[in-house]
């Protein structure tokens, strides 16, 4: 999924999402917080579901906080004159859904930004600020969508028209400049994700997306859930390589060097 993701391969996702079951599927968004029905088509897989500048800060509020879902708020507090609070509304946080499921997705959206559709941003961030996040364009370029967030602030930016006709822009050309921006304007940190204990990283081969060693060409280390490793050796490997265990530390520095 991680290497779908990062060439655009839409056909799989899409067979992934069959496969599991749409309801599953609006299931799990709404565990991420959207709240309202989601109309069962093959084409909600590809996105085709229109939403709103909050409810996409809201499912990515629950991405972002390792799968912790706290409703969004307009209102922080309610203060005097003289500054002194009057009134607090208290931040409420549920597990909604797996922080190992979570993990993975993030690997992927980090992926995105570094080597995917949203790889400008190495040019327009400082380069030890990491990020994840994910571009999105509609038909005829009349959506430019970003959404992502670093290790303290999430920001969703949406450019469109009123008229609903084409910005020319994709989300990469269009959302994610201003995304950029604001990232840059504000202080904030870089995305420092704990590994859950049943995450390991394995050397995995791109094509066939089995088991790979250094002898297979373009090989790279992906996160699995423990238990869903592949069992099977790509043709290039030359041996079974078996899974290994790596810590996240070590994938930054493998990629930083």
């Amino acid at each position: 999924a991680l290497i779908a993701l990062l060439r655009r391969y839409t056909n799989k996702p899409v067979r992934l999402g069959l496969s599991v079951g749409l309801d599953a599927v609006a299931h799990n968004l709404g565990q991420l917080g959207l709240e309202r029905h989601v109309p069962l088509y093959p084409s909600m897989l590809l996105g085709a579901v229109d939403m709103s500048l909050i409810e996409v800060s809201q499912i990515y509020q629950t991405l972002a906080s390792g799968g912790y879902r706290a409703p969004l708020s307009t209102i922080r507090e309610v203060m005097n004159a003289d500054g002194v609070p009057l009134k607090r509304y208290s931040l409420k946080l549920e597990q909604a859904v797996d922080p190992a499921a979570v993990y993975l997705l993030t690997s992927a959206m980090q992926e995105i930004t570094t080597r995917g559709t949203a790889k400008r941003l190495r040019q327009l961030l400082p380069q030890d600020l990491r990020v994840a996040g994910k571009t999105g364009t509609t038909n005829g370029l009349r959506d430019s969508w970003f959404a992502g967030f670093s290790g303290k602030h999430l920001v969703v930016v949406w450019v469109g028209r009123d008229d609903n006709r084409t910005t020319r822009l994709s989300g990469a050309t269009g959302a994610l400049s201003i995304w950029a921006d604001v990232m840059r304007s504000i202080s904030t940190q870089p995305l420092d994700r704990v590994t859950p204990n049943n995450i390991e990283w394995v050397l995995i081969d791109p094509i066939s997306g089995l088991l790979a060693d250094d002898a297979c060409k373009g090989a790279e280390w992906i996160p699995f859930i423990k238990g869903t490793v592949p069992t099977k050796s790509a043709s290039c490997a030359r041996s079974l390589p078996g899974t290994v265990n790596k810590t996240i530390k070590w994938f930054e520095d493998l990629y930083d060097s």
